[in-house]
């Protein structure tokens, strides 16, 4: 149970508590033990902080693979989860290891693998749960990157700009994750609710199907490029690098993940503030409404010869 649906369930127990109480009058017992169980019960709700995060997340579905709260189709459930796993681990290794590359193996993959924990009952529900360990800064990680998942799967339903919006701080890995994982929804005539904490999102079938329509007009394109220009160094926490195009444009990106950080101060004592080539791996996102974002992975500096 995600936080927010555990806060909708004590406030709802909440608000039966005190009509009881408003019932029981002045009864010398009844009104006393009304009056106590409701001070338990906003104490319970108070202790649920707003806008919480947790590394859980679950996915109710309901339409045509779902029987009503008694099962789910053996082969969606599988079909679905693979995709949803990837997109997670796309999106994570990319928030917290620097850089997510187009394809093969993702950093930090193991800090953000989901365990099948529980099979929720309502529609029919997929619990997912962070593998345990003793990092807590990764499980605050992975709550952060459930969040997100479930606002772009949210923002995919909603409208060609939100998602555009929300695109801004999503690889090109993680859309193409999103693109699958919708298909496999869209295909089974699906509905699904997604929770993560105190993020949900909702779309029946015909939603589900709108949603994938939007992610799959989605372009993304990578090519490889070579600009001359001035490097202005690379900040090793954020695994980020600055350069000047000669025309004065600022190009800022991530560095490529198969540069280790004795390769990237290398660069920085070699090439600071010198005129050199930029090895640039450029990806173009096209999307629906026209509009278009670019972002740069730096390969490499070569000198001008």
């Amino acid at each position: 149970m995600t936080s927010r649906t555990q806060r909708e369930k004590l406030n709802a127990m909440l608000v039966d508590t005190r009509r009881m109480h408003q019932l029981a009058g002045g009864h010398p017992l009844m009104a006393g033990a009304f009056g106590e169980r409701e001070a338990e019960l906003e104490a319970q709700i108070e202790a649920i902080p707003l806008g919480g995060k947790e590394a859980r997340t679950i996915l109710f579905f309901s339409g045509e693979p779902v029987q009503g709260s008694e099962g789910i189709d053996a082969l969606f459930a599988g079909q679905v989860l693979e995709p949803f796993q990837s997109m997670v681990m796309a999106d994570y290794a990319d928030r917290f290891h620097g850089v997510v590359g187009s394809r093969g193996r993702r950093a930090g993959e193991a800090d953000s693998r989901l365990l099948l924990t529980a099979l929720p009952r309502g529609s029919f529900g997929l619990e997912l749960t962070k593998a345990d360990n003793d990092e807590i800064f990764e499980e605050e990680q992975l709550a952060d990157t459930l969040a997100h998942v479930t606002r772009l799967v949210e923002s995919a339903a909603d409208s060609d700009e939100d998602f555009a919006v929300e695109l801004n701080d999503t690889a090109p890995r993680v859309i193409q994750n999103l693109r699958a994982f919708l298909g496999v929804v869209s295909k089974a005539k699906a509905g699904l609710r997604l929770e993560s904490g105190d993020s949900r999102c909702s779309m029946d079938p015909i939603r589900a199907s709108e949603a994938f329509e939007r992610v799959s007009a989605t372009i993304s394109n990578s090519e490889e490029v070579r600009i001359k220009g001035v490097f202005k160094g690379v900040l090793l926490e954020s695994w980020r690098f600055d350069f000047l195009n000669e025309d004065g444009h600022k190009i800022s990106g991530k560095v490529d993940d198969d540069l280790t950080a004795d390769q990237a101060v290398e660069l920085s004592g070699g090439f600071l503030n010198q005129r050199c080539i930029a090895v640039l791996e450029k990806t173009t996102v096209l999307f629906r409404n026209g509009r278009e974002r670019t972002t740069y992975i730096l390969k490499g500096l070569e000198s001008i010869t």
